[in-house]
C-alpha cells in the first residue's frame, strides 16, 4: 500500500459483514484527536461503526455522535475504565447511558456496566505489563465471578506469540464465559491508526454490533496499514498519557462516574447475576480463532 494514497487505504471487507472500531480515544483523554476527527476517519477507512471509550470520561462522545451524523457513522457511547489499585486493570463498557466510575474492583465494574444496561469487554489482555492489561490468572477468576460480554481476542497492542497462543487457550477454555471475540485497534491517532485491527459483524449499524456480540457472531479481522503518526505525535501522546491525564483523574475530573447498583449485599447481587446471565446466554458453539492465507484473523464455528 502507497503511504501517501489515503483513498486506497479502506476496508474491503467481505459480503453481508461490516467493520467496527470498539476501541478508540480522543483528546477528551489521551488521544491526539478530537471527537470529529476520529469520525471523520472512521468514514474514510470504512467503518460502519465507532466506539469512543475514552479513559474514564465519556466527555468526547456526545460531539462524536453528532458528527456521526454527518459523515454515516453510528456512534457507540463507551468508556476504557480504570479499576483498583495496584493493578489499574482497564474494562471497557459498551452502550453505556452514563460514565462508570474509576479505582472500583473488575467485579464491581463489571456489574456497574451491566446495570445500565451495557456491555462489559477485557480490553488488549495479556499484555506483558503489571498495570492495564489483565493477566490470566485474574482473567480466569473473574470469568468464575462473573460473565463478560466480550474479549478483545486480537489487537494491537504488544503481545509475543507464546501470550497469544496463551489468550487463543484461554478463549477456547472459558467459553461463553468471556462472550464474543472482537478485534480492537485502541486508537489514539485517527486516521493514522484506525482501521488496523477491527471487528466485523453482520448487519450495518450499533445496534447489529451489539445484537452479534450478545449472540457471540462477531470475528476479529486484520484490516489496513495506514500511514503511521510522526514520532512528535508519539512523544505528545505519551506526555498526555503520562502526565496530563493522571493530573485529570487525580483533580477529579474524570473518572466521578456510577458505581454498581445498591440494595443487595455484593454476595447475593452477585450471585442472582451469574444465575440470570448463565440463563439467557445463547446456546450456540463458541467461534474458533482461524487465520486466513491473506494473513487476516477470522472466527468459524465449528
Amino acid at each position: 500500500m502507497f503511504w501517501g494514497d489515503r483513498a486506497a487505504a479502506s476496508l474491503r471487507l467481505p459480503d453481508g459483514l461490516a467493520a467496527a472500531e470498539t476501541h478508540a480515544h480522543t483528546l477528551a483523554s489521551d488521544g491526539m484527536v478530537t471527537p470529529e476527527e476520529l469520525v471523520a476517519a472512521a468514514a474514510a477507512v470504512g467503518l460502519s461503526v465507532l466506539a469512543v471509550t475514552d479513559h474514564d470520561t465519556t466527555g468526547g462522545v456526545d460531539r462524536a455522535l453528532e458528527a456521526g451524523e454527518r459523515y454515516g457513522v453510528e456512534v457507540v457511547r463507551g468508556e476504557e475504565v480504570t479499576t483498583a489499585l495496584p493493578a489499574s486493570t482497564h474494562l471497557v463498557g459498551l452502550f453505556l447511558s452514563a460514565p462508570v466510575r474509576m479505582g472500583m474492583s473488575l467485579e464491581d465494574t463489571v456489574d456497574a456496566i451491566h446495570d445500565q444496561g451495557g456491555l462489559a469487554v477485557l480490553p488488549h489482555p495479556f499484555m506483558p505489563t503489571w498495570f492495564a492489561s489483565i493477566t490470566e490468572r485474574r482473567a480466569r477468576r473473574l470469568a468464575e465471578r462473573r460473565r463478560i460480554d466480550a474479549i478483545e481476542l486480537r489487537h494491537t497492542a504488544p503481545m509475543s506469540a507464546r501470550a497469544r497462543e496463551r489468550l487463543d487457550r484461554f478463549y477456547a477454555d472459558s467459553g461463553e464465559r468471556v462472550g464474543a471475540a472482537l478485534g480492537a485497534g485502541d486508537s489514539h491517532f485517527g486516521i493514522h491508526d484506525l482501521g488496523r485491527m477491527v471487528t466485523l459483524f453482520p448487519g450495518r449499524g450499533a445496534a447489529d454490533l451489539r445484537t452479534a456480540i450478545v449472540e457471540r457472531t462477531t470475528s476479529p479481522w486484520r484490516g489496513i496499514v495506514p500511514r503511521p503518526p510522526s514520532l512528535r505525535l508519539r512523544l505528545a501522546q505519551q506526555r498526555r498519557a503520562l502526565l496530563w491525564l493522571p493530573l485529570q483523574r487525580r483533580t477529579g475530573r474524570v473518572g466521578r462516574g456510577a458505581g454498581p447498583a445498591q440494595g443487595d449485599s455484593p454476595t447475593l447481587r452477585s450471585a442472582g447475576r451469574v444465575a440470570a446471565q448463565t440463563a439467557d446466554a445463547p446456546t450456540s458453539s463458541a467461534p474458533t480463532p482461524m487465520a486466513s492465507k491473506s494473513g487476516t484473523t477470522r472466527l468459524t464455528t465449528p
